[in-house]
């Protein structure tokens, strides 16, 4: 494996990276003044200690001028220190940093009702769309791009070998660079060279202040992947931008990215996508402005996939972004040849979702993501046993923190397989990463000293039998069947059984339930049925989805683009061997159905705990047996159970 392109050096300008392997931008906690706070400080050097050849640092605005600081600021020689400190810790493990910079987040950033945000002309605020933009002024520009140049200036003060210009994505210098949101008659508005000329003026002033040496890429939004809105832009406008950047001279790196807010699940991979999928704008520009090496992104987790990339010479870096929470050591297990332990970002996007509640970035399969600062595992201090009972993830994660501190641990699983609702979550083509995920913690398991019990269901009786005064019940949920005639007929079945069975449903399907699990399973099924209804009570689908709109946003674009029947705020009244019937509007509606799937919620199986109360020594229950919910509610609670007891 180290022979592998992955790990030949590569050159940004006169930057030597030791791999091709870069921790792709992501926001981190900032400090009151807006500089780094030592877990951001601590977040980067653990990805530096973990192998990556380059760390790319998240947005540092230029300014505060026109927008609450939303991101890192780096305005004054007060915050060099902190950043200095971060770049110091990643070069002392041979990795480079480039510190991302920019003038801000405009019309998608943390804008309130009542404060317009600035932006390139009067457009509606991306979260307020009743709410419409302030235009930048001539010399609020001037003073912005003098402000970056600034910017650089500090970040190489600090030591860093590099900056970004954040240039994409629907943010700042990419709204002046799109005709949808810039509508302007003077030299920044119009034609493509007058959009550009923010963009432009930025990376001419840092040059300027900061010198040829000193390296400068640029990451701009190539697709924004929304070919029905004409201002939006199409991939022949994102080639003709790559080329001016690269005509600009100066330019060491360019770094491709595609989505927009509008289409956030491709500007930030999720569960659903394929990998690679962005690739196609990579490929393009690769073959249309030669000259650039190219840093790529999106979904490129598999070392096989990614290693391939680079031969075929369609990205010379890989960027890497949630897969390195997941996993900050992901790239010296590859080169060790260690792939069975890589720890896999299943995409669900809780990091985004946390972060976006103000939150330090959590993770499902890395409970300490972000606060590598705060918990560090530590061998318990006597002999101590621990029961864990289930052995879905809260239960897998449970036995391995607390095996890892030299507990002995015994786990039972009342099945003949590890996984819990994983196997059900993962079924679906579409959401394989969550089978990733439950092979890497089984192969934790099975590779460890925990005790595994098969086909063993737990009772009172045989867990006060053990012995073991210490018991996590991870037990999960069981679906919830609602009352209507004909429901335990034949042709019924539960979303869980027909997900886990992993057989094609056949025939004409209705599916009871809207929320993500019946979306979902309707979205698994209509690859095979004849046709699908989806029926819900409530008025809309997924209205009690707790999770990141870019999920959502996919999720509902793939059932707009299906030849699927939704009927909401209908009752389910009657279930025959043949057919459906519901309520609605006053009027009863009979639904052919050859299979009918109920997907109706979960109700906790939390039985145990009262049973054992007062039996044992410590009981904690966990994830779906407190609250059905979802993997990092079951994966955090079951990790910190483990590292304080």
């Amino acid at each position: 494996m180290s022979q592998m392109k992955l790990f030949d050096k590569v050159h940004i300008g006169g930057m030597t990276l030791k791999n091709r392997i870069a921790l792709a931008p992501m926001g981190t906690k900032t400090a009151p003044d807006g500089g780094y706070e030592e877990r951001s400080i601590e977040y980067y050097k653990r990805r530096a200690e973990g192998g990556c050849g380059l760390i790319i640092t998240g947005l540092n605005m230029c300014s505060t001028e026109f927008e609450t600081r939303a991101a890192n600021t780096l305005e004054g020689f007060h915050q060099v220190d902190r950043l200095s400190l971060l770049v110091d810790k990643c070069h002392a493990y041979g990795s480079k940093v480039i510190v991302q910079i920019g003038p801000g987040l405009g019309r998608v950033g943390y804008s309130d009702p009542e404060n317009p945000p600035y932006s390139a002309s009067a457009v509606p605020c991306k979260n307020f769309p009743d709410l419409m933009c302030k235009p930048f002024e001539i010399p609020q520009i001037k003073r912005l791009v003098n402000r970056m140049g600034n910017t650089a200036m500090l970040a190489k003060n600090a030591g860093a070998d590099g900056v970004e210009i954040h240039a994409y994505g629907g943010y700042i210098l990419d709204q002046f660079m799109t005709s949808e949101w810039n509508k302007r008659t003077d030299e920044y508005g119009g034609s493509l060279e007058n959009r550009m000329r923010f963009m432009v003026e930025c990376v001419e002033e840092v040059k300027k202040v900061c010198g040829k040496d000193f390296a400068c890429v640029v990451k701009i939004t190539v697709d924004h992947c929304m070919p029905d809105v004409p201002g939006m832009r199409k991939l022949d406008e994102g080639i003709e931008i790559a080329r001016r950047v690269r005509d600009l001279g100066g330019i060491d790196a360019l770094h491709v990215d595609v989505g927009c807010y509008e289409k956030y699940y491709m500007q930030v991979s999720t569960t659903y996508q394929d990998e690679g999928y962005g690739l196609y704008a990579a490929k393009a520009i690769k073959e249309a402005v030669p000259g650039l090496p190219l840093i790529v992104h999106g979904k490129l987790n598999d070392p096989a996939f990614a290693e391939k990339v680079v031969k075929d010479g369609v990205g010379d870096i890989i960027a890497l972004g949630h897969q390195m929470l997941a996993d900050p050591d992901w790239a010296n297990k590859v080169k060790e040849g260690r792939i069975k332990d890589i720890a896999w970002c299943c995409g669900c996007n809780e990091c985004l979702y946390g972060a976006v509640k103000g939150r330090f970035k959590p993770c499902a399969i890395n409970p300490i993501s972000g606060n590598e600062f705060d918990y560090v595992t530590e061998p318990v201090k006597e002999p101590t046993k621990l029961l864990v009972i289930g052995g879905g993830c809260g239960g897998m994660m449970t036995a391995l923190e607390a095996e890892k501190r030299g507990i002995e641990v015994e786990l039972w699983e009342k099945t003949e397989e590890l996984g819990g609702m994983l196997l059900a979550a993962g079924a679906p083509e579409f959401k394989r990463d969550i089978l990733k995920m439950n092979e890497y913690l089984k192969y934790q398991v099975l590779k460890s000293n925990i005790k595994v019990c098969f086909n063993k269901e737990a009772t009172a009786e045989n867990v006060i039998a053990s012995g073991i005064q210490n018991v996590c019940i991870a037990t999960g949920a069981t679906p919830f069947i609602p009352p209507v005639p004909g429901i335990d007929g034949e042709n019924v079945r539960t979303a869980i059984d027909v997900l886990e069975d992993r057989s094609p449903v056949l025939g004409k399907v209705v599916v009871i339930g809207a929320g993500l699990v019946g979306m979902e399973t309707a979205l698994h099924v209509n690859k095979t049925a004849s046709h699908v209804t989806v029926v819900e009570m409530l008025p809309g689908i997924l209205s009690g989805a707790d999770h990141m709109y870019s999920l959502d946003q996919w999720l509902r674009q793939e059932v707009a683009d299906s030849d699927m029947d939704v009927v909401c705020s209908a009752k389910v009244t009657k279930i025959t061997p043949t057919a459906l019937e519901y309520e609605k509007d006053g009027k009863t509606v009979t639904v052919e159905a050859d299979t009918v799937i109920v997907a109706s919620g979960f109700r906790s199986n939390n039985q145990l705990e009262d049973e054992l109360w007062g039996k044992v020594a410590n009981i904690r229950t966990i994830g779906d047996a407190v609250k059905p919910g979802k993997i990092i509610s079951a994966t955090k609670e079951g990790y910190h159970f483990a590292r304080v007891l």
